[in-house]
């Protein structure tokens, strides 16, 4: 089964990136989520399929993606790297013919994960900075 992933660094602590994460509309393009289901397109409707708070994983699936793929599954993990420092990882396992693989590696990989996570980067930083510009004064 295929596997295409993107890492990215933020300076924020763990928590504070893992907040946004449980809300994509603050930093996601086009997905939406919410409690009673999803608020998007239909090319974009996602399920949660698992969320661990504790782990700081989100699981979830697309039922009708707008890539060539199938068997959908992607995950995104925040951790911990220390000192108001965190690493997410977003992955995605499915089946897809192999002639489509790379085509997926730059759509998929780069124009979706990689745009996101930059955009998440940038919203934690910008939360996490203007909390502690508020603190010290």
């Amino acid at each position: 089964m295929p596997r295409i992933s993107r890492r990215t660094f933020v300076a924020a602590p763990s928590e504070d990136v893992w907040s946004l994460v449980n809300d994509f509309a603050q930093w996601h393009p086009k997905l939406r989520i919410y409690a009673d289901g999803p608020e998007a397109p239909a090319d974009l409707v996602v399920t949660i399929l698992e969320k661990d708070d504790a782990g700081k994983t989100l699981s979830y699936h697309m039922p009708d993606p707008p890539f060539p793929i199938a068997n959908h599954r992607a995950t995104i993990l925040v951790e911990d790297a220390g000192l108001a420092v965190s690493y997410v990882t977003w992955s995605a396992d499915f089946t897809a013919d192999e002639e489509h693989l790379q085509d997926l590696e730059d759509s998929l990989g780069d124009d979706v994960f990689k745009r996101a996570l930059d955009n998440l980067a940038t919203a934690a930083q910008d939360s996490y900075g203007a909390r502690q510009v508020a603190s010290s004064s």
